[in-house]
């Protein structure tokens, strides 16, 4: 199948919501232009936006009356759509990763009457981006423009030869195919990671953390220089393990991390331990080495404390996860709620029960408004939240 074409809280707070369908007028929710090209930009993921003088958490609704669920997309059935961002270069254009199919869904205009959609699959996906766990937007390149990087939830086809792919955003690059080695469009891969479940940009160069749910840890990444499209170069590659065999996945689910540039921290979703954890990297002290499977720079544990900020009893199945602003916001697969936390106290602040099924949240994000983003697996949705 050829997928490659256009297509026409200290105070907590639970909230209910109703649910209204796309814009029909054709200039509502259209974001700004690029604003990457401002003078004195520097872009990055979108997080939290004018939210100092709202209700607290106001993102999942302002206590005064209920939040309404935006259906900004729909993609075919089964394809269950896992993680989404923003291309913060192109803010109109939203990037939807899909688990089922292993391929990219980008619309452009998202939300309005304007909206198109482009499925695009590498032509190597079946090892470079085979059951995606997510998607992580990252910096620019001068030559491949936006980047952005995925792992699979997979062992490689009982090899273990797996971990995070590192991509172009640009739709002339990216599902296209090197002739020369057959190997797709993908910019780099490293191979320490089997069974991945969630991955976020460590907010400077070709830097990733991922969710390793076959050793029970999170992984540190560093591509360093990329190899370009479809090509083989990994000797530069760096990777370091951090808690080893302290967190636990749950089959089916999946395990987000994600970087907060606020306090240089990680917030990971320990799904299995029903719990939030924080990884502070500028901590952790190298120790022993660790066998791969292909001949990399480094590769090595590195101990740093673990720092849970919610502990079991709140959370079922903690999934998708975004921390900006003060708090983070994490979905819960089990209960189909939105919660979210404060990240230097782990009080929970505010909740919004979606009242979907169970199983059908995953991935979430802000866009270009400041409003939160999230995927619906079990309908191949995407919502927004209207405070």
């Amino acid at each position: 199948m050829t997928i490659r074409s256009l297509i026409p809280v200290a105070l907590l707070v639970s909230a209910s919501f109703s649910v209204v369908a796309c814009s029909t007028t054709s200039e509502e929710g259209l974001f700004d232009e690029d604003r990457c090209n401002d003078e004195g930009v520097s872009c990055q993921a979108y997080g939290r936006k004018n939210y100092e003088n709202k209700p607290a958490a106001y993102e999942l609704g302002n206590g005064a009356r209920a939040p309404r669920l935006r259906l900004i997309h729909e993609g075919q059935p089964g394809w269950d759509p896992i993680d989404l961002e923003f291309n913060p270069r192109r803010p109109r254009e939203l990037w939807i990763m899909n688990y089922a199919t292993s391929h990219m869904t980008i619309v452009r205009n998202a939300g309005t009457s304007q909206a198109q959609a482009i499925e695009r699959r590498d032509p190597a996906y079946s090892h470079y981006m085979y059951k995606p766990a997510g998607i992580a937007m990252a910096g620019e390149h001068p030559e491949w423009g936006q980047l952005w990087a995925t792992c699979g939830d997979n062992n490689s086809f009982g090899n273990y030869h797996m971990g995070p792919t590192l991509y172009s955003a640009e739709l002339d690059i990216f599902g296209g195919q090197n002739p020369q080695t057959g190997l797709g469009s993908h910019l780099d891969m490293l191979h320490s990671t089997s069974f991945c479940r969630g991955i976020a940009w460590a907010g400077e160069g070709n830097q990733y953390f991922a969710f390793n749910a076959h050793n029970k840890a999170i992984d540190f990444y560093d591509f360093v220089q990329d190899h370009g499209p479809g090509n083989t170069d990994h000797s530069d590659g760096i990777v370091r393990r951090f808690w080893n065999n302290q967190v636990k996945g749950v089959d089916g689910v999946m395990s987000s991390v994600g970087w907060n540039p606020d306090n240089q921290k990680l917030y990971v979703a320990d799904t299995g331990n029903k719990r939030i954890l924080v990884l502070d990297p500028s901590q952790g002290q190298p120790v022993a080495p660790f066998p791969g499977t292909e001949i990399i720079a480094e590769r090595r544990y590195f101990e740093t404390p673990l720092e849970v900020l919610t502990e079991d009893g709140v959370l079922e199945e903690p999934s998708g996860i975004e921390a900006s602003g003060g708090l983070a916001f994490v979905t819960d697969a089990k209960t189909s709620q939105i919660h979210a936390f404060d990240v230097e106290t782990g009080a929970r602040v505010r909740s919004l029960d979606t009242g979907l099924p169970t199983g059908s949240l995953a991935g979430l994000n802000f866009g270009p408004d400041g409003k939160i983003y999230f995927v619906d697996r079990k309908a191949s949705r995407v919502y927004r939240i209207d405070p």
